[in-house]
């Protein structure tokens, strides 16, 4: 009877290990790049539904104060953050985090992300009835691969 390994075995062995942790190695290093990605995806779609709403809240406010539909929301390119009051003429910055983990314009440390809000009269109805909203937000992955996502809303006076 024999005892021990043999070296061809010790080899296969080793081989067989070392070819299971190279594996694990690469399959974890492409989920935490994929992790960072749909984080990124992720943040980026709730900030173009952010601006969504602050538009929409600018135009019930409007409505609430008696104002005419569209005169706080005039065709153009703006910055807005969830404390907008009015929409900011547009300026090709980044949007801040705060310490309390709110993105905006003017106090913390710079994200990746840039937000652009575009509004616009209806080119279907051009009258002051409905306004197109557009928001984009820009940002670059890792490696300055550029990412985009679009979000569109149509706006009515309601009223």
């Amino acid at each position: 009877m024999r005892k021990g390994f043999t070296l061809i075995e010790v080899i296969v062995s080793v081989s067989l290990l070392s070819l299971v942790a190279v594996g694990s190695m690469f399959a974890i290093t492409i989920s935490l790049k994929s992790a960072a990605r749909i984080k990124n995806n992720l943040i980026a779609a709730n900030l173009a539904q952010e601006g969504m709403e602050v538009v929409r809240n600018i135009r019930d406010k409007d409505w609430h104060l008696g104002n005419s539909f569209g005169v706080s929301l005039p065709n153009g390119t703006y910055n807005i953050s969830w404390d907008s009051a009015l929409p900011a003429p547009f300026s090709d910055i980044f949007l801040k985090k705060n310490l309390n983990g709110y993105y905006n314009y003017v106090a913390g440390a710079d994200t990746i992300f840039k937000r652009k809000i575009i509004i616009e009269n209806s080119a279907q109805n051009p009258s002051t009835v409905e306004k197109v909203v557009k928001v984009e937000i820009t940002w670059q992955e890792k490696g300055g691969i550029p990412k985009l996502i679009q979000a569109e809303e149509r706006l009515f006076n309601w009223q």
